[in-house]
């Protein structure tokens, strides 16, 4: 029954809205019959043989406008204006054509919002070439530059049926972003005047500021202690500031928020209710624009849901106390709300509606009291609990320390073990070139070969306690080693550095086991025809050591030999040190396109 009653209620508005707007048109109707305009003045037929001037007149403009309607241009049937417009789809996208707000001091004023990148073309109704020189219009783009200044119609077009002629004021392209406002006046009479703004720009989410309103006991200006202060405002304490008035300076303090702010963050905003909190204050920081924004608030409180339509605006909301005066959740919700051209149904544009939600909390005005000894005992008790808390975390974190340092002390050491091992290796192998020299009696070579081994084992052994090197000082290793094995097998080699600090340490003689393993079982046999490649690059915070060459591969772990065995159980020893980063190896042999090493130091920039 209820909903029956105010559906007979808004029908019943409806219908005097309705007699109001034809009353005040006055009483000119019309009617189309066998495809016929028919027009009727006081509900009566008007008999164009017997007419008077002034309804031949009115006649002649209705059947004027039916017509530029069926060439589509867009009137206000039967009670047009002078401003008429068409629009052309020539541009790239569809476009959707609106129905803004009528603007202007009497809010009379047309406008059209155009969702897409068409042009559109102007028609003034009332003019013609007799009474052309009594009017002026011009076109302004963006209130800052005039397209067309103010100028006399001077283009005149007939309608597709040829029976009519109309003021033709020009086409108007696209431009991103754009508002034209054009404007229209008759020099004799200026109450004939006419304007129409067209808006290309794309319609937005409201851009939503709101500011809470109070009253402070403890500050008195400017106005009887009311304060704003945005909603999301985190606590502040209080700020004095410093200001000139009338050339002297003076020193206002800024009061702290208030027991009732309880807002900690900007996405988690909670009001504490209070008698000072007066109401919030919304405002759309991009209103003023063509469409409203309908408003609705949505609450939550005791488990029941309820919203409120507020209506719409496109400026700002005052939202009284009121209507939030409850604990519970509340949030508001600003959509907007456009019209579509021709008098299709309004829409509402859910996908850019824009919200803000707020907590209100009960108010403080319950006291407790606690007995002073029972504060006593409870701090008491607080305390020891924490001392022990204290004392058993520290004993902890000791017990924990002296495990990790153990555990590193027992690591290094294992891991200078297998330095000592890699070291002869390594030497055990080059004396083993250089005999192998010396039996062919090549002894140029074998002195060439000795004197870089020479000087490569001079490096070793003062670095022979270092377990990091710089970049730098491990690239003139490994290009003193592969000097001293090209002079043995021939083989081109390249070591490239990416634009790197130099001096950056890495695990000192980490890459020459792999370099040796790539002489000896990729390009020994190859001679000039065989290349190594040792790389060293960087990737974020990662660094990648490479060695490749173009051999011949290797199948099965046998093959790789004591150096390539002890620097894998090197490089799980370092990552038992280094626990930030940690060491990967990953080896690629394919028969015919020889072996790629790759060493990822992660994290290690």
């Amino acid at each position: 029954m209820k909903t029956m009653k105010l559906l007979i209620q808004k029908i019943a508005l409806i219908t005097t809205l309705v007699a109001m707007s034809i009353a005040a048109a006055g009483q000119i109707t019309t009617m189309e019959h066998n495809n016929k305009l028919e027009v009727y003045d006081h509900y009566k037929l008007i008999d164009t043989l017997h007419a008077t001037p002034d309804q031949l007149a009115k006649v002649h403009q209705l059947q004027k406008i039916k017509q530029l309607t069926k060439d589509h241009y867009y009137y206000d049937f039967p009670y047009a204006r002078n401003l008429g417009i068409r629009f052309n789809n020539d541009g790239k996208t569809k476009s959707e054509v609106y129905e803004g707000r009528d603007w202007g001091d009497d809010k009379f004023y047309k406008s059209i919002i155009i969702d897409g990148d068409c042009s559109i073309e102007l028609a003034a109704l009332d003019i013609t070439e007799k009474n052309a020189a009594d009017y002026r219009y011009r076109v302004v783009q963006n209130d800052n530059q005039e397209l067309t200044t103010w100028k006399v119609p001077a283009t005149f077009k007939n309608t597709s049926d040829k029976r009519f002629k109309y003021a033709y004021l020009g086409q108007f392209k696209y431009a991103p972003g754009q508002v034209l406002k054009v404007e229209i006046y008759n020099v004799k009479n200026f109450k004939q005047q006419d304007a129409m703004l067209i808006d290309w720009r794309k319609v937005e989410a409201a851009k939503v500021g709101a500011t809470i309103q109070y009253i402070s006991r403890n500050f008195h200006i400017p106005d009887n202690g009311l304060i704003s202060y945005p909603m999301n405002m985190v606590k502040h304490g209080s700020v004095k500031k410093k200001s000139f008035f009338f050339g002297k300076e003076r020193v206002f303090t800024r009061p702290a928020s208030l027991n009732f702010i309880e807002t900690t963050a900007s996405n988690d905003i909670k009001l504490r209710l209070g008698d000072s909190l007066q109401n919030i204050s919304f405002d759309i920081g991009n209103g003023q624009r063509l469409y409203n924004y309908r408003i609705s608030l949505k609450r939550e409180i005791d488990g029941y849901t309820d919203s409120i339509d507020f209506g719409e605006t496109n400026d700002k909301l005052v939202l009284y106390k009121e209507f939030w005066k409850n604990p519970g959740k509340y949030s508001i919700t600003f959509t907007p709300k456009i019209h579509k051209h021709g008098g299709e149904p309004i829409l509402l544009l859910h996908n850019l509606a824009t919200s803000i939600s707020f907590t209100t909390l009960p108010a403080l005005d319950t006291t407790h009291s606690i007995p002073l000894r029972a504060v006593i005992l409870m701090a008491f008790i607080t305390a020891f609990i924490i001392v022990l808390l204290f004392t058993y975390y520290r004993q902890r974190q000791k017990r924990t320390l002296e495990a990790e340092a153990q555990n590193r002390q027992i690591a290094t050491l294992q891991l200078q073990s297998v330095r000592s091992q890699l070291n002869p290796h390594f030497m055990f192998n080059a004396l083993a070139g250089i005999q192998n020299l010396m039996n062919k009696n090549e002894i140029e070579l074998a002195n060439k070969y000795l004197a870089r081994f020479a000087r490569i084992t001079r490096n070793v052994l003062d670095d022979g306690n270092k377990e990091l090197t710089s970049i730098e000082h491990e690239t003139d290793l490994l290009n003193d080693y592969l000097q001293m094995e090209q002079l043995r097998f021939g083989f081109a080699f390249d070591i490239n550095v990416d634009d790197i600090d130099q001096q950056i340490e890495i695990p000192a003689m980490l890459l020459q086991p792999f370099v040796e393993n790539a002489v000896k079982h990729g390009v020994s046999t190859l001679k000039d025809k065989g290349k190594i490649t040792v790389g060293i690059a960087k990737n974020n915070a990662d660094l990648i050591l490479t060695v490749a060459d173009n051999g011949g591969g290797f199948i099965g772990e046998t093959t790789t030999g004591m150096g390539i065995k002890l620097c894998k159980e090197r490089i799980k020893l370092l990552n038992g040190i280094y626990k930030n980063s940690s060491i990967l190896l990953h080896k690629n042999v394919q028969s015919n396109n020889g072996t790629l090493i790759t060493i990822e130091l992660k994290n290690w920039l």
